[in-house]
């Protein structure tokens, strides 16, 4: 597991439609961590969460900081 496996999983579900979607598919935090596992971006919530902190300090205009958050309150839901 790794903070960069967080860090791929939010550009990823920023990026990559179809991803997102088999993502936001999930019933649960736990339905969604073993489809990651099975992908091989497994990560903590410890882990996902320096993502999302590293990912906001690298923003560089309120359009990049906005998608983190989008990214960041989706995921927060399961919890």
């Amino acid at each position: 597991m790794s903070l960069q496996n967080a860090i791929n999983f939010i550009s990823k579900v920023d990026s990559d439609d179809a991803f997102r979607k088999s993502c936001y598919a999930c019933k649960s935090q736990a339905e969604l961590l073993e489809r990651l596992t099975k992908e091989h971006i497994a990560f903590t919530p410890d882990e996902i969460a320096d993502a999302f902190n590293v990912l906001e300090l690298k923003c560089q205009t309120y359009e990049q900081a906005g998608r983190v958050h989008v990214v960041k309150a989706w995921f927060t839901l399961f919890r």
